[in-house]
């Protein structure tokens, strides 16, 4: 489907780790705690370690700064995930339980930070992100579905998922370890790739990103070196890509927002029919482990292939087409369909918005002030949704068709707005179009005419009377007499110095001269 190479393969291997540690603790979770509270009380439950992990997520960037050694830091988080783990396994009071699953999630959430940030840093520039990122998860969701269907439940199962975390760690240090060494500066921006380094991004192609950075470098340049042409060029930087903004300006974070503010959304939308699959499965109406989980794999590969179509071109429109059909979904299942129906449809969705969620958020990352903190921003921002419109959701879904039917038709007109200001329905750029911004990259690196010429005349150690006859000469096709008393000196005098500028530009004639002073 598409090649990896080390560092790739290690950033993969700890995003779909994530992905099998994260939901597989979260079912473990909720599966113990079934066992002591009510089916409503495990959707709160649930919703306060999804909280957890948000928190981990955003303490992951300003933790790993301060910290000195980060592998030493990435083994006390596994540690103490694996521990509280057990303790989910071992206790059997409810408090205690929420206590240790806050702490494993929080845990994870920092895990899966940097795993997502080895993603980021590993794909950067790759035509093959959004399959990488439905490859990771379709791998996790696999796992998990092996480990529910052959892993006896109890310590079993505790043991297999700490087997998890401790590959995960391992995994996620490798790749920022090998991030590091490609080139990773100290400050947590990406440099130039060195050594291993990461070969998914074609060699000699850079993004659209790169191209408008480096045009504008040159301009500014330009400017301050008091060039004749300067600023005065024209952008051939498409205006309404959404690529084209500079690390941390402004376009970029205001389209971050919208990001942020579409995930929300969508999250909300998805996060009703998760617990409406949640309380059936806590009921035992239907059981979340078996065989529609591979719906969601599948789905993830799907949208991995579908969204790298033209370098993603149309991944914001298939998207939007998915988030219709998980509308009809919702209804579907408020409005009497079979669970198991709504459940295959939900999961077929679910699929293509994390992996929407994923790879737009990785594909942003390098571009913030602090990629490590956007890297996994779309899943901390679905599970702060998840957290937060827990109750909500599950009123909503107790409250009937109607009131179900007119909260989706709003989120549905929120979604399309946000859709609509995240850019998702402008067209980035393709190769041809980026190959006419190379080309006007190329046009405002080039030097200019005097720039050349005056380049020609300080290589060649022309004196100033020498350079006064090489621009007259060269001008146009005058006879040397008349060249000679515009300048106001002898003919004889014209002769002489240019024969010492011939000898000195190492021409011959006038015309080679001519074509030599011009860069011709």
């Amino acid at each position: 489907m598409f090649s990896v190479d080390r560092q790739s393969f290690q950033s993969l291997s700890a995003l779909a780790l994530f992905t099998f540690a994260f939901l597989g603790s979260e079912f473990f979770f909720d599966s113990r705690i079934g066992l002591l509270i009510s089916a409503e009380g495990v959707v709160g439950a649930q919703a306060m370690i999804l909280g957890a992990s948000v928190i981990g997520f955003l303490a992951y960037a300003p933790i790993s700064k301060l910290a000195e050694g980060r592998r030493a830091l990435r083994a006390v988080e596994a540690v103490g995930a694996i521990a509280a783990l057990v303790a989910i396994a071992a206790t059997e009071s409810a408090l205690a339980m929420q206590i240790a699953g806050c702490v494993a999630f929080f845990l994870l959430g920092s895990l899966g930070a940097e795993a997502h940030w080895s993603m980021a840093h590993a794909f950067e520039g790759s035509p093959s992100l959004a399959k990488g990122a439905g490859a990771a998860y379709a791998a996790g969701i696999l796992l998990q579905f092996l480990s529910n269907q052959f892993v006896p439940a109890g310590m079993a199962d505790a043991a297999v998922l700490c087997i998890g975390v401790t590959a995960l760690a391992v995994f996620a240090a490798a790749g920022e370890h090998d991030g590091e060494s490609a080139g990773q500066k100290g400050d947590g921006t990406t440099g130039e790739h060195t050594g291993e380094a990461m070969t998914s991004k074609p060699s000699g192609q850079i993004t659209d990103q790169e191209q408008a950075t480096r045009l504008d470098k040159i301009r500014l340049e330009r400017a301050n070196a008091g060039s004749p042409d300067q600023a005065n060029r024209p952008s051939t930087a498409a205006a309404n890509s959404p690529q084209q903004s500079a690390p941390g300006g402004a376009k970029t974070a205001i389209r971050a927002i919208w990001l942020l503010a579409l995930v929300v959304l969508l999250a909300c939308m998805f996060s009703t029919l998760d617990n409406v699959v949640t309380l059936a499965n806590a009921q035992g109406s239907i059981s979340v482990e078996t065989w529609p989980r591979l719906f969601l794999a599948a789905s993830g590969l799907a949208a991995g292939a579908l969204f790298d179509i033209r370098e993603r071109r149309y991944m914001g429109f298939i998207m939007f087409a998915v988030t219709v059909l998980s509308t009809i979904s919702i209804l579907a299942v408020e409005a009497g369909a079979s669970p198991v129906i709504g459940l295959i449809v939900f999961y077929l969705s679910s699929g293509f918005f994390v992996t929407f969620f994923t790879t737009t958020f990785l594909q942003l990352a390098p571009r913030m002030r602090t990629p490590q903190l956007w890297a996994g921003m779309g899943r901390a921002a679905n599970n702060l949704c998840a957290f937060t419109v827990s109750g909500v959701s599950m009123m909503l879904t107790q409250s009937g068709i109607a009131a179900v039917m007119i909260a989706s038709l709003i989120l549905f007109v929120l979604v399309s707005v946000a859709f609509v200001g995240a850019g998702l329905f402008r067209l980035p750029s393709t190769v041809k179009e980026r190959e006419a911004i190379e080309a006007g990259l190329a046009a405002a690196a080039a030097p200019t005419l005097e720039e050349t010429q005056a380049e020609f005349i300080s290589r060649s150690g022309l004196t100033p009377r020498e350079e006064e006859v090489l621009r007259a000469v060269t001008a146009d096709e005058r006879p040397l007499k008349q060249v000679a008393d515009d300048l106001g000196i002898s003919l004889r005098m014209v002769q002489r110095h240019l024969t010492n500028i011939y000898s000195k530009t190492d021409t011959q004639t006038r015309a080679g001269l001519t074509r030599a002073f011009f860069g011709k």
